[in-house]
């Protein structure tokens, strides 16, 4: 698989990360553990470099399903995980994340929310001190606005921006991606399906799943419906790629030219197969552009006020 340098680091990350939310379990439907472990297997023997989870997976959970599947399995995989942004507070968030993992040192280590009772100053120096500990390689943060990544700079190097990005919510682009581009900072991208939005298997109202995906603005009556409209036009250009609907909402994401990766769940050792399958081809440019435009339209309705998920950090 394509690697990519992360930011200014000595890190060489595959296009797609594997994403650790699912393992958490509580916040999703139909995932076990023994499922969750044989996907992790599967992800080292597929080239993907880099896997990403956080605390606030499952209070944990997902980075001690991460850290039993590795034990299990000899094979290097980085390790990307998140903290809450309390300098009292990381410390020891940290020295619980390397227990759970079961390993010396976090390879990237992000902050998953700014708080605006905090000052980022504060944020980022106790992130700084971790890196100084040895406890972790590289300092990232996400959902951090241009604003905020250029405070934190002024305390330590910012590695790393994981933002949402996707064909339906494109945010990210007008201010974000340019700036990490410009002070070569690398983006690890989340949500590239929506959801499942993107994949296609949710055709009617009925079949979004009652877990954290009903909460997601994409899902809402109208935005939906027109979210469908687009996902006929894309499959026209699978069917002409010999291509799912996946594989090609990954390929465009990983496409746009400041991104490094994208983070991608995947349920089972077959999906996960699947989803690798969407980056050892190219869309044409006049497919990645007729796609964006579509995929724009959308993006342009929404309120990003707050996240995907209707919530602003308080």
């Amino acid at each position: 698989m394509e690697t990519r340098r992360l930011g200014q680091s000595d890190l060489e990350i595959s296009v797609m990360t594997l994403g650790g939310w699912m393992f958490g379990v509580d916040s999703w439907s139909n995932v076990n553990d023994d499922d969750s472990i044989r996907t992790i297997h599967t992800v080292i023997d597929a080239g993907i470099t880099m896997v990403d989870t956080a605390m606030g997976y499952g209070g944990g959970y997902s980075e001690s399903i991460i850290g039993k599947a590795l034990q299990m399995k000899p094979g290097r995989l980085l390790i990307s995980s998140k903290c809450s942004a309390d300098p009292k507070q990381i410390p020891q968030q940290a020295d619980a994340a390397l227990s759970r993992l079961q390993v010396d040192c976090i390879d990237v280590y992000h902050v998953h929310y700014p708080s605006p009772r905090i000052p980022i100053a504060e944020t980022i120096g106790a992130m700084s001190k971790l890196v100084d500990a040895g406890k972790i390689r590289y300092i990232g943060v996400s959902n951090f606005s241009v604003e905020q990544i250029e405070e934190g700079l002024k305390t330590a190097r910012i590695e790393c921006c994981q933002p949402p990005l996707n064909l339906f919510w494109r945010e990210t682009e007008e201010a974000i991606l340019p700036f990490c581009q410009k002070h070569q900072i690398g983006v690890i991208c989340y949500s590239p399906l929506a959801q499942g939005l993107l994949t296609g298997k949710f055709r009617r109202r009925e079949d979004i799943p009652d877990d954290i995906r009903s909460r997601n603005k994409l899902f809402k009556e109208g935005t939906f419906e027109r979210c469908l409209e687009v996902l006929d036009f894309m499959q026209t250009i699978a069917d002409k790629q010999g291509k799912s609907l996946t594989q090609v909402a990954l390929n465009w994401v990983v496409r746009q030219p400041q991104v490094t990766s994208a983070i991608v769940g995947a349920q089972n050792p077959a999906e996960l197969k699947h989803d690798v399958e969407s980056f050892d081809w190219k869309l044409s440019p006049e497919e990645l552009k007729m796609l964006g435009e579509r995929g724009l339209q959308i993006s342009r309705t929404m309120d990003f006020d707050t996240n995907m998920w209707g919530y602003k950090p308080s």
